[in-house]
């Protein structure tokens, strides 16, 4: 049964998306869909609402016609409760372990006896013979959370990752290992995601509070409308509606803004905090991704304050699509809000970074 594509779950604070690939080196697209979720089921990647969660998710994949019986589940993880640093080590061998251990008490700043802990060496890097190790961990109540879900809905857990990573392996896949600093950028409901490449090689990520949902409350708090209304706007002015206010454009404008200027900060802080050294040039294109990526205006005002080419991309690019059993023009228009499922879905049981 380990062999059976395992089925990919991105749990968001807006919807739940599921992707299920088939294939090895070409993969083939075999399900794809979304259903979205009642407001504060899921708050900072924490579950609040099981039984609601639980309802969709059954939901959906009875629609996907996906069966759960002895399949497992890929899963991210986001929000607060999740921690990744990379750090350069020393130690070699058996003292590698304990150094690690060490350094992930001291940079994440918590019980670790709380939380579900792993790193991945990376390869060597800095000047002095060192290895470059990524940490990674997430609160064991978060975690377990995510596990139980799976168990209701009759699946069993065989990947769980960061969902920055899974963007990162997506972006990856479908265009290649890029040779200059990248960023990946997953526009969320509830917060961003940054996470910085090179030559294939992680380098860093941060949090970004600003997603959709900003956006649609901002919105709200203009016009006066309730939620549904203020997406249906922002959807209607993202997709070039001239029916409008000027004002929405307005205010879209002044939040691609501030969002514009986080990353920047982001960008800023890689370079100043050191982790850059011994590397060359700077940051050299930026790609999009997540439900908020086709928000009016965005892309062009990243790429005007960045000076590098902006992409909002396509997770399904290399992908093989039936376009008998897919709307393509779905796949096309839409396939941004999979980054990380479609990233999730090129996982194996296998896999360890």
């Amino acid at each position: 049964m380990f062999n059976r594509p395992l089925i990919a779950i991105d749990i968001g604070s807006s919807a739940v998306k599921v992707v299920e690939l088939s294939g090895g080196a070409q993969k083939k697209l075999r399900a794809v869909g979304l259903e979205v979720l009642p407001g504060g089921a899921i708050v900072d990647g924490q579950v609040q609402n099981q039984e609601a969660l639980e309802n969709v998710l059954k939901e959906l994949l009875k629609k996907l016609k996906i069966r759960t019986a002895g399949r497992r589940a890929a899963l991210a993880l986001t929000g607060s409760s999740v921690l990744i640093k990379r750090v350069l080590i020393t130690a070699k061998g058996a003292d590698l372990g304990e150094q690690v251990y060490y350094e992930a008490e001291q940079h994440f700043q918590a019980d670790m006896a709380e939380i579900y802990f792993d790193y991945a060496e990376l390869g060597p890097a800095g000047t002095g013979g060192e290895t470059a190790v990524l940490l990674t961990g997430a609160k064991r109540e978060m975690v377990e959370q995510y596990i139980a879900l799976m168990r209701a809905v009759g699946l069993r857990t065989g990947v769980v990752e960061c969902g920055v990573f899974s963007a990162a392996n997506m972006f990856e896949y479908n265009y290649g290992v890029s040779p200059g600093l990248t960023a990946v950028v997953n526009v969320g409901a509830a917060f961003s995601q940054v996470a910085l490449t090179q030559g294939g090689e992680f380098l860093y990520a941060r949090d970004v509070a600003i997603g959709g949902e900003e956006y649609s409350r901002r919105i709200m708090e203009l016009l006066g409308v309730d939620r549904d209304n203020a997406e249906t706007l922002k959807v209607a002015v993202s997709q070039g509606d001239g029916n409008v206010p000027d004002e929405l454009h307005r205010v879209l404008g002044e939040l691609n803004e501030q969002l514009v200027n986080e990353i920047q900060v982001t960008i800023d802080y890689y370079f100043q905090s050191g982790e850059a050294a011994g590397r060359d040039g700077g940051l050299t294109s930026l790609f999009l991704t997540g439900g908020g990526a086709r928000i009016l205006g965005l892309d062009a005002a990243l790429a005007a304050a960045l000076q590098i080419p902006v992409q909002i991309v396509n997770p399904f690019q290399r992908v093989v699509v039936n376009p008998k059993k897919f709307q393509m023009d779905y796949i096309l228009m839409q396939g941004h809000l999979y980054g990380v499922a479609m990233g999730l879905g090129l996982r194996t049981m296998s896999d360890n970074t």
